[in-house]
């Protein structure tokens, strides 16, 4: 209820010709986009904040090319801000993580209106035969049909009790976060892999057409070959997905990311994007020591040149974003909003 009253309000505000007077307020600010995945099956219902179906992301490109927004490159974004260059409705496009939908369903699509994207490539899954097992592990639980599963035979310790379970919403979620916190800390991939396996035996869901159908994979080497040829641009986004406080944590999972990538491209990677948007300032000594040019957080807002270069606000976009909210967005009608909030 509260969504469609929102998306009312929107429709009326457009109307009336809030959003074009905000787009021209805002035009010299440069809207950077958020994406992560695309669906090939079902993914966006599954998890709606991070997938966003491939006729739903075409229709946000035709938008920008009807409006008239001209898509530009990131590196040409941080030229502009770090010159104080005012030119209006610049628009970049910028993709974390780096799944297989990425090449799969939004490459062609961006090459057919020519625009220019980043992709932050996160490198601990990368060129690997396997899911991202949180993901994955979560999308089995969504999946599964059985009403009660025995997950004492996962060898979980944690999981032992936890015989002829009801499957519950909430006993998912449990027993998710509880997998999920026996397998992020193991050493070596395999391991992952056979809990992914046992728990699809458990739920009765397909582990191996999953890796097959590859929906939570990143992309492999020959892959990140054919996205540079499509003109998407690779930077930085930490190996394992995480970028604690602690200096040398975050100075190993730059370097890591950079040794990993690095070398198969046509120039180093210059800038960076917080996993999951969690920063801090206390993580810039790093980065500028590393020799980063920006860094994009998930805080919501345009970019000008009063915005920290180890901060920029950027626009999420998804499954969860109507059309009319991300018109909202793009136009500057929400910052509007938040400024007069603040």
């Amino acid at each position: 209820m509260r969504s469609k009253i929102k998306n009312s309000v929107f429709l009326i505000s457009k109307y009336l010709g809030l959003f074009a007077m905000a787009r021209w307020l805002l035009r010299n600010k440069v809207r950077v986009l958020c994406y992560h995945g695309f669906t090939t099956i079902d993914e966006h219902l599954n998890v709606p904040g991070l997938f966003i179906e491939p006729q739903e992301f075409e229709r946000r490109m035709s938008y920008l090319k009807r409006k008239g927004y001209k898509v530009i490159g990131l590196d040409q974004a941080y030229q502009d801000v770090s010159k104080g260059v005012k030119e209006k409705d610049r628009v970049v496009i910028t993709i974390d993580d780096g799944y297989v939908s990425v090449l799969r369903k939004a490459a062609p699509i961006m090459k057919k209106y020519n625009y220019p994207s980043t992709l932050y490539l996160t490198s601990y899954f990368f060129d690997k035969d396997c899911p991202v097992f949180t993901l994955a592990a979560g999308y089995m639980f969504w999946k599964t049909k059985q009403p009660k599963a025995d997950f004492s035979l996962l060898g979980i310790p944690s999981l032992a009790e936890f015989k002829e379970c009801d499957l519950t919403k909430e006993n998912k979620r449990k027993i998710a976060v509880l997998i999920n916190e026996y397998g992020q800390p193991l050493n070596g991939n395999e391991k992952r892999v056979a809990i992914l396996e046992a728990l699809g035996k458990v739920l009765s869901v397909d582990y191996q057409q999953l890796n097959k159908d590859r929906l939570f994979n990143l992309v492999t080497k020959q892959e990140l070959r054919e996205l540079q040829q499509l003109g998407v641009d690779i930077q930085l986004h930490t190996h394992r997905h995480t970028f604690p406080v602690d200096y040398d944590i975050a100075l190993k999972e730059i370097r890591d990311n950079k040794a990993a990538i690095d070398p198969l491209l046509n120039k180093p990677m210059t800038h960076f994007c917080y996993p999951s948007g969690v920063w801090s300032e206390r993580h810039w000594q790093v980065l500028s020591e590393e020799e980063v040019l920006t860094a994009t957080t998930c805080v919501t807002g345009l970019v000008d040149e009063k915005s920290p270069l180890f901060a920029w606000p950027r626009i999420l976009d998804s499954s969860r974003v109507s059309q009319i909210e991300f018109e909202a967005e793009v136009s500057g009608f929400n910052e509007l909003l938040r400024m007069a909030r603040s």
